[in-house]
């Protein structure tokens, strides 16, 4: 089974959560999915394949997550004792082969990761005006100012730094990684005559003329 960690659903969710302007909305949709989707067990019969057959959720998600049919009563049971401030620990059957054991311990595991993400949803909803407060700048504009304002990722691990990057401006990992790889010259998605003027801007609102002069003469060679 393939384990989806909490970072990986965060990371999914924040790539929509930033771009959206009903930000509670995005929580509140997210929430009510992970709880329809562990609480929804579905039916199956006593022929079927235990572990191939699995259960996709019908309602509007960020999350991707399958878990296989008759797996789902553990995943809610262990997803909920977590969710309680408990452990959960497998019961091993006789019937169990190792393959089948280790089974459910990635799904307990997967439980684990999933009551991770439940939480930290929860827990932006206790930030509200975070969620109301827009950045004037767009992600791809806050990595060119923090470029001009000379920061230089250039000697260090492009993957390290975007995760860094990413836990400060409290945006994407990925689209960090990937902008990244951009700011330093040419004409290309972030280096855009809309977002050089932008950021241009804001220096020059600030009277910073020596980076508003150098973001000018980069915006003349597009």
């Amino acid at each position: 089974m393939k384990i989806n960690s909490f970072s990986q659903f965060q990371n999914k969710f924040n790539s929509v959560f930033e771009k959206s302007n009903k930000q509670k909305f995005v929580i509140d949709n997210e929430i009510s999915a992970v709880i329809n989707y562990v609480n929804t067990i579905p039916n199956y019969g006593s022929f079927r394949k235990p572990v191939e057959s699995t259960f996709k959720n019908k309602t509007t998600q960020i999350f991707e997550l399958e878990i296989p049919v008759l797996l789902r009563s553990l995943f809610s049971e262990s997803f909920n004792q977590f969710i309680l401030g408990g452990n959960y620990k497998n019961k091993r059957l006789h019937s169990d082969t190792d393959e089948i054991f280790m089974i459910k311990e990635e799904t307990t595991i997967q439980s684990y990761e999933f009551s991770e993400y439940y939480k930290w949803l929860n827990e932006l909803l206790l930030v509200p005006q975070k969620a109301q407060k827009k950045s004037v700048l767009s992600h791809k504009q806050k990595l060119l100012a923090l470029h001009y304002l000379g920061l230089d990722t250039s000697k260090y691990d492009n993957t390290k730094i975007a995760k860094i990057l990413s836990e400060i401006l409290d945006l994407s990992e990925d689209n960090t990684r990937q902008y990244l790889s951009y700011v330093t010259a040419g004409k290309n998605d972030v280096r855009t005559k809309n977002n050089l003027e932008k950021v241009n801007q804001l220096f020059e609102n600030q009277g910073i003329t020596d980076v508003s002069n150098a973001i000018k003469k980069d915006l003349e060679k597009l």
